[in-house]
């Protein structure tokens, strides 16, 4: 059932709205309180029980936070069921007042980011409406009929327009019976009420004008039975129902529609309803509607002409007209109207906030216009937000919003200063611009928040609806926008959620603008190590995902796009998964990208400038330590070697040396550190040794002339007090393990031969092995390619591969992989190993 506006006679306004309509009652979960717009995820607390015996207590509006700003900036009212593209527009609005009748599904996209209150005739029962009895469901005919003889009176006329009984709300019963029906709206997880037909109790007031009580009274369609309570028992009955409503709605939201008489505390004896109320629509404050006279006794269709543009008007436009034909009248409406904005005014001084509902078409301009700057010149008369404007058409069965300003709407008669632009005051972009993360993991992105237009004001922050279990934080809630103006997001991924995408929503508003941004994230669910492969031949990053589930079909669960480095060399990892990745050019970078994050533009350059960069490794201490090696990766001689210590994310180098070429060292390529010793090997086919623990210095120089002669191309690690090395000797590919401590004694600068200390060879499956790791479980991984990049290999045909020693094979003479993965490119370098 629609309800149209229409003019005033005798000091009466029907306001917009419908009654309860048929739905069915369904219980969504309960969530914890919200402070500011949807930052739990959940709906409201859920009432226990709604009782008109229980005491309401005064309070502030909850659309308001604790410096007086106002949560909202944007709301609309919608009475149909909405479509996806609906969905979609109420979804960007702050504040959404619809029918019970709407979806669980489509109730929740709401409230992704806006509140969604839900219609409720406080004064009128529809005798076609659903409402709920003890439970039941019933409609407003049956409930008529079962107490249209009770005593006291549950009814006190009809409402012809509607097809509505008037409610008799000083019956406690009748109270009690309202606030049933709200416990069962709010136990569906709406966010708030919208109360209308408060204007209701004005039927009384012209009635008591009109004559006695004990006489029947009619006002249109509008009849009031003989016997009915005054004006001032009714006026108070409305204002009790709605604090009833107050003391059992916990943190709901209620939304007063009208019932202007009812609202200021200073005129109903310092207990009227403005602090049982969160808001007051002011509906028809400006525009209204004009539904055409029937023709030829044929009544206008209600599917038309509130879709047609002639059929809306300001007030003033209507004064004008009215003026002509009946001035007495034109002087009551207009009496009426500002009647009606002094008290509309005046609660938004103390605290209120206000929704300017207006009725318009977006072809007439002018109404748009009128409505629009009526609303922003009180925000800037009263320097404070919290009054907000918004246009429908009459039947709310349409979204709108105010057009853009264009020279041809600022040449519309009364729209030379309208500035609506949708240009906003600030904007907001995400570091990195989008997130992955593993389940049972965090992690963080930075808002930048930077003003335009010369804005200056705050913005305020505030989080969507999260996806079930996950759970985040801002660290700040409100900040001037600027150039440095950041705020960091973190979000926690239960263990128990599934692996998916995830939109997480952001709402930023300033005074004038409300603005929604979406983050997306990325959940991934892997089981043991992940496997990171540097392809240098693709200029990517490789993810092999669950390490102990690998098959030779596997493909990489996640990889950068081809090319996104130059020459991807080495990988390593730290304990919270993040990857460094490093970018063998001349004016190489080690980059870094958070845990998960190689599916996204997520990498940021964490240290820049290096000359031919070939290897990173992360200590115990999460400090980087990497290789600039002075060397083309042909091998040709650029620049001093030099290895560098950055700290805590830092991109200046806190210790560092070089490796002195002309002791005959050669060119360092990869690295591993044991504790405070860090091994090198270089092309000259040495392992150099490096005591960290305070300045580094040079402890050792081997040689493992008989067992390895070549290992430019090839990595090291340690693992339980061996150190493994991968190259060739005599053309031959080899891994080695390397007992430390059988080493000899170290020369000074001068290379010592190792040999000796040999304990294991592996040949088998080799070609130009270069990656070198362990994963948690002492399965050996190697990397095979076929050469540096751009050099001919041994192996030209194959494209490189990745191969697993299973730990029971490394006491074998020569063990086998057990695992081989093709790599789709003859260049895979580096190679690291553990939780992403």
């Amino acid at each position: 059932m629609k309800r149209w506006e229409v003019r005033p006679s005798t000091l009466l306004l029907l306001t917009a709205g419908i009654s309860l309509a048929s739905c069915a009652s369904t219980t969504l979960p309960n969530g914890a309180e919200q402070t500011s717009l949807q930052q739990s995820g959940q709906g409201p607390s859920a009432p226990a029980s709604l009782t008109s015996q229980a005491l309401a207590s005064k309070g502030p509006s909850r659309l308001r936070r604790s410096d007086g700003t106002s949560k909202v900036a944007s709301f609309a009212t919608y009475y149909r069921v909405p479509d996806n593209a609906t969905l979609a527009a109420l979804g960007q609005k702050d504040f959404n007042i619809v029918q019970p009748d709407i979806t669980s599904d489509q109730l929740s996209a709401i409230q992704n980011i806006s509140y969604g209150a839900v219609y409720l005739a406080i004064g009128e029962l529809g005798n076609n409406n659903t409402y709920y009895e003890g439970g039941v469901a019933k409609t407003g005919q049956v409930i008529y009929d079962a107490h249209k003889n009770d005593s006291p009176k549950w009814f006190l006329g009809v409402n012809g327009n509607f097809g509505a009984y008037i409610l008799n709300l000083t019956n406690p019963a009748v109270r009690a019976f309202v606030v049933q029906q709200a416990d069962a709206l709010l136990d569906r997880g709406f966010d708030g009420l919208f109360l209308d037909t408060a204007d209701d109790a004005e039927f009384f007031r012209n009635a008591d004008d009109a004559g006695s009580t004990s006489q029947p009274y009619s006002e249109g369609a509008v009849s009031l039975d003989a016997g009915r309570p005054n004006y001032p028992t009714m006026r108070r009955a409305y204002i009790d129902t709605i604090k009833a409503l107050r003391a059992g709605a916990g943190n709901a939201l209620l939304v007063q529609n009208g019932g202007f008489d009812l609202l200021l505390d200073a005129d109903n004896a310092q207990d009227g309803t403005q602090y049982y109320v969160d808001a007051v629509m002011h509906e028809v404050a400006v525009t209204k509607s004009k539904k055409p006279d029937p023709i030829n006794g044929i009544p206008a269709d209600d599917t038309v002409w509130p879709f047609e543009p002639q059929n809306y008007e300001t007030w003033e436009e209507n004064f004008k007209n009215t003026r002509l034909t009946n001035p007495l009248q034109a002087r009551k409406d207009e009496d009426f109207r500002a009647a009606r904005d002094t008290v509309a005014l005046k609660y938004f001084r103390d605290g209120g906030v206000v929704f300017q509902q207006d009725f318009g078409h977006p072809d007439n301009y002018a109404v748009q216009c009128a409505s629009y700057l009526y609303a922003k010149s009180v925000r800037q008369n009263e320097q404070k937000d919290g009054w907000v404007a918004a246009y429908s058409d009459a039947a709310f069965n349409r979204v709108y919003d105010y057009a853009d300003s264009t020279p041809q709407i600022r040449a519309t008669p009364g729209c030379a200063n309208y500035d609506k632009v949708t240009a906003p005051d600030f904007n907001i972009t995400f570091s990195p611009p989008s997130l992955n993360t593993g389940v049972g993991r965090s992690t963080t992105a930075t808002l930048n928040i930077a003003a335009i237009s010369g804005y200056t004001g705050q913005v305020n922050l505030s989080l969507g609806t999260l996806p079930a279990g996950i759970t985040a934080s801002l660290s700040q809630l409100q900040i001037t926008p600027g150039p440095q103006a950041q705020v960091a997001l973190t979000l926690n991924v239960p263990a128990s959620a599934v692996a998916d995408t995830y939109i997480i929503s952001i709402r930023a508003q300033s005074q004038g603008e409300s603005m929604r941004y979406d983050l997306r994230l990325k959940a991934w669910t892997t089981t043991g190590d992940s496997v990171f492969v540097a392809q240098a031949g693709l200029s990517k990053v490789l993810a092999f995902d669950s390490s102990a589930s690998l098959t030779s079909a596997t493909a990489p669960a996640r990889s950068l796009p081809n090319a996104s480095l130059d020459q991807a060399w080495n990988v390593a990892l730290d304990s919270a998964g993040n990857q460094y990745v490093v970018n063998n050019v001349a004016a190489g970078k080690v980059t870094r990208y958070p845990s998960f994050s190689l599916n996204g533009a997520a990498g940021a350059a964490q240290i820049s400038n290096l000359s031919y960069p070939t290897s990173v490794a992360v200590d115990t201490q999460s400090r980087l330590w990497v290789v600039q090696s002075g060397s083309t990766p042909g091998g040709a001689a650029v620049t001093t070697p030099h290895v560098g210590r950055y700290d805590n994310g830092s991109a200046t180098e806190a210790v560092g040396f070089n490796v002195d070429c002309a002791l005959g060292l050669g060119f360092p390529q990869m690295l591993a550190l044991d504790g405070n010793t860090l091994w090198l090997n270089t092309n000259f086919g040495l392992i150099l040794k490096y005591d960290v623990t305070a300045t580094p210095t040079l402890s050792g120089v081997y040689s493992f002339s008989g067992t390895l002669n070549d290992l430019g191309g090839g990595t090291l690690t340690v693992r339980n007090g061996a150190l493994w090395i991968s190259g060739k000797n005599a053309g031959v590919s080899k891994v080695v393990a390397v007992n430390i401590a059988a080493l000899p004694a170290a020369n000074g600068p001068y290379a010592v031969n190792g040999d000796a200390a040999v304990t294991k060879t592996i040949t088998s499956g080799l070609y130009d092995p270069a990656g070198l790791a362990f994963d948690s479980l002492g399965n050996l991984w190697v990397v095979n390619k076929t050469g540096a990049a751009g050099v001919a290999g041994t192996n030209a045909a194959d494209p490189g591969s990745l191969n697993r020693f299973p730990a029971s094979s490394l006491t074998a003479a020569n063990p086998i992989p057990n695992l081989t993965i093709s790599l789709g490119s003859r260049y895979p370098v580096g190679l690291a190993v553990g939780k992403p």
